[in-house]
């Protein structure tokens, strides 16, 4: 056997080699990945499998993964349920559905707006109230949540729709989010419109809000979610069954001495799966302005 034939021998048993280590990194790559998924599936799995279960045997010692019987009519009773006044289920989640789509397309709208105006125009004191929006997000929600409470009380607003709409009708999350991404924007086809004698309003329509299709979708999204998760706002402004939105309602099956832990999984996972359906439709949009918002500074 010649050297060179040793040569070969030697690299074709390296590339083997390296090979199976490649294949064994890789097979542990995906055991590890679907350990964590599972991990992070576990507790939806087992609120999902909840569902289906009495509330006597969810809080049961040992407790069982299974349902001993299931009992796929705790949907039913849970979508029919009525607490009288209008107070229905399919009542609450459409007045979710109305608040957390006008609240998430008005932060869009305004939200952008403004965006363009602190990333594309000049005007005297830009900075200054850019800086002052920024300084508004450092104060915490419990400090303004009494005078905001005063607030609706002095406008009559207190068990209506608008104590929730016209306070999230644009927010500094939002404003702050567009802005970065719309700086990250070239400035090449913006002024190729304004010499094609575009203004800024049709430049903002046609030119700046295509391209900021992701960071759009992602302030929709967090706006969307972050309405349809809210708990504390619509517990004190709204008083009325039928103005209800669905985290309120759930505690309805939360009574003094009993806890209807089954119904109460019920409507968590109805109020679960839209956000969940909307996630994941739009994942690719969300991560992508994530990603881009960031850019610029």
């Amino acid at each position: 056997m010649t050297t060179q034939t040793k040569a070969l021998d030697f690299g074709k048993q390296a590339n083997k080699e390296a090979r199976q280590k490649k294949a064994i990194s890789l097979v542990l790559r995906y055991i590890v990945l679907v350990l964590i998924g599972l991990v992070m599936l576990a507790p939806f799995i087992l609120a999902t499998l909840g569902t289906f279960k009495t509330d006597i045997e969810i809080i049961a010692f040992p407790p069982k993964f299974f349902p001993s019987t299931w009992h796929f009519e705790n949907w039913v009773k849970v979508w029919n349920t009525d607490v009288g006044q209008g107070g229905t289920f399919p009542r609450w989640l459409l007045n979710t559905t109305f608040l957390a789509v006008t609240i998430a397309f008005s932060q869009v709208i305004f939200g952008s707006m403004a965006a363009y105006a602190f990333a594309r125009l000049s005007f005297p004191g830009r900075d200054a109230i850019f800086n002052f929006m920024l300084g508004t997000m450092m104060i915490p929600g419990a400090v303004t949540l009494i005078p905001a409470y005063v607030l609706m009380t002095k406008l009559h607003l207190i068990n209506t729709y608008w104590s929730l709409i016209l306070p999230g009708l644009v927010g500094a999350g939002s404003i702050f989010t567009l802005t970065q991404f719309f700086k990250s924007i070239p400035r090449d086809m913006e002024e190729a419109a304004f010499i094609d004698g575009a203004s800024h309003l049709q430049t903002f329509r046609t030119v700046i809000l295509p391209l900021a299709r992701p960071a759009i979708l992602t302030v929709l999204i967090l706006q969307f979610q972050s309405m349809w998760n809210a708990f504390l706002q619509p517990l004190l402004y709204l008083n009325s069954p039928d103005k209800y939105v669905l985290n309120v309602a759930l505690s309805i099956f939360q009574q003094q001495y009993k806890a209807q832990w089954n119904y109460t999984l019920v409507g968590a996972m109805f109020n679960a799966i839209p956000v969940l359906i909307l996630f994941f439709i739009f994942s690719r949009y969300y991560i992508e302005g994530v990603a881009y918002a960031g850019i610029k500074g």
